[in-house]
């Protein structure tokens, strides 16, 4: 049997450069969040309340790959012999019921506004502070992106693009705050009901991620495994391919078939030329476990 494991994907100076990009986007992100939260509850515009939710999202998404980043070197103890990668597992869980009680206060604040008939506040300050904060959000999309393509880190051109729904989000509250302006106070309440969805959408990919890592759900296609595995000639067949784990961080267990007058040195070795096959085409391969067998005619 032959067992091949990281310490993690990223090296230290890597890990370090990585965590530095996301601290200071998470510190503009939060910047950002605050700003509108604070003209939302102040101006009582729906919209720009459900866009400051919107922009803590983006900075919880950070959190998550700030701790991800922090546990991804963190060697496997005692305790954890599998490492500490599920951490960052759950404080996803802790960011996903933070956003559905958003979600349910954009909601009541949405319905509420709908039934009110009290003028809404919309001055060029309201104006000025959301162009600002958007002109910030362009700044981290473009920042996150060439940081994330100069250090060849997909978790911060992943974040990157997450962030850029919110200058989508945020183009849409100067047109709602427009037709507020223009006598329409209505599209208000609708443009809050719109970003809660589009909050609602991104709670839904944080639990399907979340409860496909705890549940141990398949991370690598059995076949492209199998294809892999079978690039050593000697190989006669694999089975029981099974993996788990996060997208970044996967364990792996096989049985590969080799024939049963192999002596044991030899499967060794061939075993661990498997292993390496598997971990250069899959460099996300954090632990692999590979069983020695006989094919089952020869059994």
């Amino acid at each position: 049997m032959a067992r091949g494991t990281r310490e993690g994907l990223l090296t230290p100076s890597r890990q370090a450069a990585v965590s530095r990009v996301l601290g200071r986007v998470l510190v503009l992100n939060l910047t950002v969040a605050i700003a509108k939260l604070v003209l939302g509850y102040a101006t009582g515009a729906v919209s720009v309340v459900s866009d400051g939710y919107h922009s803590i999202a983006d900075s919880a998404s950070n959190v998550i790959g700030l701790i991800g980043v922090r546990y991804s070197r963190k060697p496997p103890d005692l305790d954890h012999p599998y490492g500490h990668r599920k951490f960052e597992t759950l404080a996803a869980g802790g960011i996903f019921m933070f956003l559905v009680l958003a979600v349910i206060e954009i909601g009541r604040t949405a319905v509420k506004r709908l039934g009110s008939h009290e003028p809404l506040t919309v001055t060029w300050v309201s104006f000025g502070v959301m162009l600002a904060t958007l002109g910030i959000n362009l700044a981290v999309v473009r920042y996150e992106g060439r940081a994330g393509q100069a250090l060849q880190s997909e978790l911060l051109l992943a974040d990157s693009v997450h962030t850029r729904s919110d200058v989508f989000a945020t183009v849409g509250v100067l047109v709602s705050l427009s037709a507020v302006w223009l006598g329409y106070p209505l599209l208000d309440p609708i443009a809050g009901v719109a970003i809660a969805v589009l909050i609602g959408h991104t709670s839904y990919e944080i639990a399907r991620d979340m409860t496909g890592v705890l549940a141990d759900r398949v991370v690598i296609n059995e076949e492209q495994i199998r294809k892999t595995v079978m690039t050593v000639p000697e190989v006669l067949g694999c089975h029981h391919i099974r993996t788990r784990g996060s997208l970044d961080h996967v364990f792996l267990d096989l049985h590969v078939w080799l024939p049963a007058e192999a002596p044991l040195k030899e499967a060794h070795r061939l075993s661990h030329i498997v292993k390496d096959r598997l971990m250069e085409r899959f460099p996300q391969i954090a632990d692999a476990i590979i069983h020695i067998e006989p094919p089952p005619t020869e059994r």
